[in-house]
C-alpha cells in the first residue's frame, strides 16, 4: 500500500493508481473533462490538475500522475482553481450556445462543470471557426462547435473498438474533430456519442425526443449476439428510445441501435391458425385448444415420439427448459433438439470427444435465502469439477493471453464484445497474434502472422502446425494430463509440409513460425467461429483444434483457453437448459437407446418417409428455412409434417409453413435469463409491456396445462430456480458472474483426425456463408429504423480483379450458381477477398442464400452477369 494525503487528509492507496482514481475512491471531487474510467488516461483538457509534493513546479494532471510514498496533493489551491477556471474559459471560447436545443441538455459534463467552477463569463475572445457539421452520416450527428477536444472518442474508436473512424485534424486553436470524409465510414457503433462529455456527437435516434432526466431506466442483457454485454434501456412512455451502456461504453452497431425492431411493423400481434391454406387471426384459447388437440391425437395414435421439438438459441433459459419438460415430463418424450446442431453444439461435441463431458462433485444445497436468478446450489468445501467446460474461456480472462490462436473466424461480425478483449489483449507488447483465415479481416492490421488458408482446409492446416510443432519439439510434455499423443503423432506421418502448403496455399515457413511461436507461449488461447463449425465437418474440425489445445494449452494461467462463438445470444444456454436430444439439463447424457433423436436425422427420417418419422413438429422460434443448409430440400421435407407449431414474433420462412402460429413477447418486453458464450448470467428485466403476446414460457406452461401436464411454471424466477438445481455446473452462479466457479482438472486424449479437404466440386469459384457486423442472425433485418439502414440488402463480395475478369462493377447484379440452385444479387468489390473466394452473409430473406448450400456454409458456385 502508497501512504499520502489529498488536502491534508491521510490516505492509503493501491500502488499503480493514479491521484484521480484514489481521490474518486475516497469521496473526494477533482474536476474533469477529457477523463473517463473506461479508458486510458488522455491527459488532454488538464481541468483535473493539482500540486504536488515532492513533485515539479507546475500542476501535474491528476489522471495520469500515479500516487508515490509520501506524496501531498493539494487538489483546491488558489492557484490550480485560477489555472481551471482561465482552461475552462479557453473551452468555453467559441461553445456553440446550444443548451436549449442540444440533445446532451441535462447529462453535459460541460454545463456540470462549468456550474461546479463558478465560470460565470468569458473574457477572451478569439477568431470564430467556422464549424463543418454532419448531418449526413447514419445515426451520428457531428457538431465540431460544440466539441472540446477531449479525445475521448478518438481513444474508444481507436484503441476499443479498432475502427480508427475519426481523428483530429490540424493543430493548436484550429484543431477539429474529422473522419478525412463525409458521411462517416465506420462500424456505427455509437460508442463514440455516448462517450462525448458534451452534445459534439448526438444519437439521431434519440434527438428531441426526450430530455435525459424523463427516462426510466432499465438494466438488461443484449439479445443480439452470445457477447451478454449489459445495457440499459431509455424509456418513455412505453417506448425505447435508446440503449446505453454507461459502464464500459461499448455496444455495437446492433446493440445500440438495433432496438426499433421491438417496433417492427410486421411484428405478430395474435395467434395465427391456417384454413385452407391461409392464414386468420385467432384467440389464445382457441389456438392453444387446437394445437393441444392435434397434439394429443398425434400422441395416442403414433406415439408421442411422433411429436418432435427444437428449442431456441434466442428464447431465454426458462423458455428452453420448460420446452423440453414439456416433452420429457408432459409427452415422456426425448424428442427435443436445436439448431445449434449445425454450428454451436458442433464445438461441444469436438471438445467432449478431447476432453470429456462434466463431471462435477461436492456441491450442496444452499441454506441462504435466495435471491433472484441465484443457483439453489453452493459450493461445498470439496466442489471439484472436470471435463470441457473447464477449457472454455472467460472473455474477461482473454487480455491475460500471450498468444491467441484465431482460426475461421472473422471476430468483430460474429462476436464483437470478442473482439473487444482480443484489442486488450493487444495492449500487451509481448501477446502474439496468429490470424487464420481465407480472407483478410479487421483484425489483420494487428496480426503477427497471417495464415490465409483455402476455403476447408483447416484440418489440414492443423495437422501441419501440430506435425511442424512436434518435429521442432520431439520431447514436449503437454502441461495438461493427456493420453493418445502416440496415436496422433503416428496418425500424422502421412501428412508432409509440401501436401500441406499445396492444399492450404500457406507457406511452409509460416507454418514453422507459427509452431515456434505456440511453443514459447505461456498463456495461449484459442478462438474459432462459426465459420468453421458450420462446415459439414465442423465437429472434426474442433476436434483438430482441440487436439492443438491439449497440446500446447495451460488452463491452470488466466487467459489459456479455448474460445468458441456461440452466436446467439443463448446458444450456450439451450444447449445446459437441456434441449439437447442426447443431453438432459447441464449435460447430463442420456444413453443411445433413451436419446432422441439430432434435428438433421429428423429431417432425414421426414425425407425417407421413414415410419420414426414425426408427425408434428413445435418450433420454439428459429427460421429453419434460413438457418438450415439445403433449403429446397428443407422446405420440401418440412411440408412432409402433418402439422407444425411455430412460437415466433414473425411470420418468418417457416412460420409460414406452420397450421398455427403463436406470437411471442421479444427482450425488451419480458424477464427470464440468457448465458453468454463465455458463461456468464444475463438477466432480462422488463422494460416495456407487450399487448397480446406472450412470452415462450407462459405459452409452453399454458399449453401444458390444455394437455393435462402439471408443468408448475409460474414466474420466470421459479423456473430458474428448478432449472439451475439440475445444473450442478452452475453452482454459485449469480447474474453477471461466469460459471464454472469451482476449481476444474483438465485433462484430455489426442483423438486422431480426418486431413482432408471439406469442400467437393469442381465449380471455379468458392462461396463463403458467414455473418455481417450490423445484423444478428434474421431478427434484426425486420426494423426499418435499425441497423437495416447500415445494410439494407445482401451483396455478394467479390475479388476486383476476379469482377473485371467476369465483366462485372460495383453494384451490378450477379447471378450464382450451385449445384442445389441460383441467386441473383448486387456485387460490392471487396479487396479484402482472395481471388477465386466469394462471401455472402446468410441474414437476408432475399436472395435465400441456403439455396446455394448442401450440407456446409461453404460451397463451390460458378458466378454470371444477372
Amino acid at each position: 500500500m502508497v501512504n499520502l494525503t489529498i488536502d491534508g487528509r491521510a490516505i492509503q492507496a493501491t500502488k499503480g493508481q493514479t491521484i484521480l482514481e484514489v481521490a474518486d475512491a475516497n469521496g473526494i471531487f477533482i474536476p474533469r473533462l477529457c477523463y473517463h474510467p473506461a479508458l486510458k488516461p488522455i491527459g488532454a483538457c488538464r481541468i483535473c490538475v493539482v500540486e504536488v509534493k515532492p513533485g515539479p513546479p507546475r500542476p501535474l494532471p491528476a489522471c495520469a500522475t500515479p500516487v508515490n510514498e509520501g506524496m501531498e496533493v493539494v487538489t483546491n489551491s488558489e492557484r490550480v482553481l485560477k489555472i481551471r477556471e482561465e482552461l475552462m474559459k479557453l473551452v468555453l471560447i467559441n461553445h456553440a450556445l446550444e443548451c436549449p436545443i442540444c440533445d446532451k441538455g441535462g447529462e453535459c459534463e460541460l454545463q456540470d462543470l462549468t456550474h461546479a467552477l463558478g465560470v460565470d463569463q468569458v473574457d477572451l475572445e478569439a477568431v470564430k471557426l467556422a464549424p463543418n457539421h454532419d448531418y449526413e452520416s447514419l445515426f451520428v450527428e457531428r457538431h465540431p462547435d460544440r466539441c472540446v477536444t477531449c479525445g475521448r472518442c478518438v481513444h474508444v474508436c481507436r484503441d476499443h473498438v479498432g475502427a480508427m473512424a475519426i481523428n483530429f485534424m490540424h493543430r493548436g486553436y484550429f484543431t477539429e474533430l474529422g473522419s478525412g470524409q463525409l458521411p462517416l465510414d465506420c462500424e456505427f457503433c455509437g460508442s463514440c456519442i455516448d462517450i462525448c462529455p458534451v452534445g459534439a456527437l448526438i444519437n439521431k435516434l434519440w434527438k428531441y425526443r426526450a430530455r435525459a432526466w424523463e427516462v426510466e431506466k432499465t438494466e438488461t442483457v443484449c439479445p443480439f449476439c452470445g457477447g451478454g454485454c449489459t445495457y440499459e434501456l431509455h424509456t418513455k412512455n412505453d417506448r425505447i428510445l435508446r440503449v446505453r451502456n454507461e459502464k464500459s461504453i461499448l455496444l455495437c452497431s446492433r446493440g445500440r441501435f438495433g432496438f426499433p425492431v421491438v417496433e417492427a411493423p410486421d411484428r405478430l400481434k395474435t395467434p395465427l391458425i391456417k384454413e385452407n391454406g391461409e392464414f386468420r387471426e385467432a384467440s389464445w384459447d382457441e389456438a392453444l385448444d387446437l394445437v393441444a388437440a392435434k397434439f394429443k391425437e398425434v400422441a395416442e395414435n403414433a406415439g408421442p415420439n411422433a411429436i418432435y421439438g427444437v428449442g431456441s438459441a434466442r428464447a431465454t433459459n426458462e423458455a428452453n427448459y420448460l420446452f423440453q419438460k414439456f416433452f420429457r415430463q408432459g409427452l415422456g418424450s426425448n424428442q427435443v433438439d436445436n439448431p445449434g446442431r449445425y454450428t454451436y453444439i458442433r464445438a461441444l461435441r469436438g471438445l467432449a470427444s478431447v476432453f470429456g463431458v462434466p463431471q462435477v462433485s461436492g456441491v450442496e444445497a444452499s441454506s441462504a435465502a435466495l435471491l433472484p436468478y441465484h443457483s439453489p446450489l453452493k459450493l461445498g468445501a470439496e466442489a471439484q469439477g472436470s471435463g470441457f467446460p473447464f477449457v472454455l474461456g472467460h472473455f474477461d480472462d482473454l487480455p491475460k493471453a500471450d498468444l491467441v490462436l484465431v482460426l475461421g473466424a472473422d471476430v468483430t461480425p460474429e462476436m464483437p464484445p470478442l473482439g473487444w478483449k482480443l484489442l486488450r489483449a493487444l495492449d500487451n507488447e509481448n501477446c502474439r497474434l496468429v490470424l487464420a483465415n481465407p480472407r483478410r479481416t479487421k483484425f489483420d492490421r494487428y496480426a503477427h502472422v497471417s495464415l490465409r488458408y483455402k476455403p476447408g482446409t483447416e484440418r489440414i492446416l492443423l495437422a501441419g502446425l501440430l506435425k511442424a510443432f512436434l518435429a521442432d519439439n520431439p520431447e514436449w510434455t503437454p502441461a495438461i494430463s493427456a493420453t493418445g499423443l502416440e496415436e496422433l503423432k503416428e496418425s500424422l506421418k502421412k501428412v508432409g509440409p509440401k501436401e500441406v502448403s499445396q492444399k492450404t496455399g500457406v507457406d511452409d515457413a509460416l507454418i514453422k513460425e507459427t509452431a515456434a511461436l505456440l511453443a514459447q507461449a505461456q498463456a495461449p488461447a484459442i478462438l474459432c467461429g462459426t465459420e468453421l463449425l458450420a462446415q459439414d465437418k465442423g465437429e472434426q474440425n474442433v476436434q483438430a483444434l482441440a487436439d492443438l489445445f491439449l497440446l500446447i494449452g495451460k488452463p491452470g494461467i488466466p487467459g489459456s483457453a479455448v474460445y468458441p462463438v456461440a452466436e446467439k445470444n443463448n446458444s450456450r444456454g439451450v444447449c445446459e437448459a437441456g434441449v439437447m436430444a442426447e443431453h438432459l439439463p447441464g449435460y447430463a447424457h442420456l444413453d443411445e437407446a433413451a436419446g432422441g433423436t439430432p434435428l438433421p436425422e429428423m429431417l432425414d427420417k421426414l425425407e425417407a418417409g421413414d415410419p420414426a418419422a414425426p408427425q408434428a413438429l413445435y418450433l420454439l422460434g428459429g427460421d429453419l428455412l434460413r438457418a438450415v443448409p439445403h433449403r429446397s430440400r428443407t422446405e420440401k421435407v418440412l411440408k412432409k409434417a402433418g402439422f407444425i407449431v411455430v412460437q415466433d414474433a414473425f411470420l418468418t420462412d417457416t412460420a409460414k409453413l406452420a397450421q398455427v402460429v403463436l406470437p411471442v413477447t421479444v427482450h425488451a418486453e419480458q424477464e427470464g435469463t440468457f448465458i453468454s458464450s463465455d458463461g456468464t448470467l444475463g438477466v432480462l428485466a422488463q422494460a416495456i409491456p407487450a399487448p397480446g403476446v406472450r412470452p415462450d414460457w407462459q405459452i409452453i406452461n399454458q399449453l401444458g396445462e390444455k394437455m393435462g401436464y402439471k408443468l408448475g411454471a409460474g414466474h420466470p424466477q421459479q423456473i430458474f430456480r428448478e432449472l439451475a438445481q439440475s445444473v450442478p455446473l452452475w453452482a454459485g452462479l449469480s447474474p453477471k458472474a461466469s460459471y464454472p466457479l469451482m476449481p476444474g482438472t483438465v485433462s484430455g486424449t489426442f483423438i486422431p483426425f480426418d486431413v482432408d479437404l471439406s469442400l467437393p466440386g469442381r465449380r471455379p469459384y468458392t462461396l463463403i456463408v458467414g455473418k455481417a457486423l450490423n445484423h444478428s442472425g434474421t431478427f434484426t433485418t425486420h426494423a426499418p429504423d435499425g441497423t437495416l439502414k447500415l445494410m439494407s440488402e445482401a451483396t455478394l463480395q467479390l475479388n476486383p480483379e476476379d469482377a473485371q475478369n467476369l465483366g462485372l462493377s460495383n453494384g451490378e447484379t450477379a447471378k450464382v450458381i450451385s449445384s442445389q440452385g441460383e441467386v441473383s444479387l448486387p456485387v460490392a468489390l471487396a479487396p479484402e477477398m482472395p481471388a477465386g473466394v466469394v462471401f455472402l452473409a446468410e441474414h437476408f430473406a432475399e436472395p435465400p442464400v441456403h439455396l446455394l448450400t448442401l450440407n456446409s456454409n461453404l460451397v463451390r458456385v460458378t458466378i454470371q452477369k444477372g
